[in-house]
């Protein structure tokens, strides 16, 4: 049985090194796979998903508990992305030469070797197809499909989770999932 988040952010802050174990456990899965379905690349989403927890226990002071934990790990979630992004942006047109011949692979655990990527080829290619129409959706409609669809929350949450109305949440799923379905070969409505 899981214990509750604020048990856990509890002993955090007394500094109980096996709490701040336990909440990566329980979330780490959830926050890579949120990343993966924003940047679309293995290596990307672990970067960002470490990143998160860096900020997360370093800044756990700073919870206060208004929000679910999950909301608030997921505001740091997305804000750390879009970081990652700018940074990306500015590597990639200033140039880095000193990461030539560096590979780090000397990562002890790695997210991606624990979530079961299904090699049946029909479910294979569909979900290549479906990351390919993932990369046409604004970053909005891509955090609102990825909350829904993959996570699982209801329009009320995404909307609280995005700060955004109920009627937004939606006019950004119908426009997602319609990019989706044509580029999947369906009619669109």
């Amino acid at each position: 049985m899981e214990r509750d988040d604020r048990e856990i952010i509890k002993e955090i802050k007394q500094g109980k090194e096996s709490a701040t174990d336990e909440l990566i456990r329980k979330y780490q899965k959830k926050v890579y796979n949120m990343a993966y379905g924003l940047a679309l690349d293995y290596d990307k989403a672990w970067d960002v998903t470490q990143e998160v927890f860096i900020k997360v226990i370093r800044n756990i002071s700073s919870f206060r508990g208004d929000s679910s934990f999950w909301t608030y790990l997921y505001r740091i979630a997305i804000n750390t992305f879009y970081d990652y992004k700018r940074k990306e942006k500015v590597r990639g047109r200033v140039g880095n030469f000193s990461d030539i011949g560096d590979e780090d692979d000397n990562r002890q655990f790695e997210v991606k070797d624990v979530i079961n990527i299904e090699e049946d080829f029909e479910k294979k290619d569909l979900r290549e197809k479906i990351l390919k129409g993932l990369e046409n959706l604004t970053d909005i409609q891509k955090e609102v499909f990825i909350l829904k669809n993959t996570q699982g929350f209801k329009i009320r949450e995404i909307g609280k989770i995005l700060k955004i109305s109920e009627g937004t949440v939606k006019s950004h799923l119908n426009r997602a999932m319609e990019k989706l379905k044509t580029m999947l070969g369906g009619e669109a409505s």
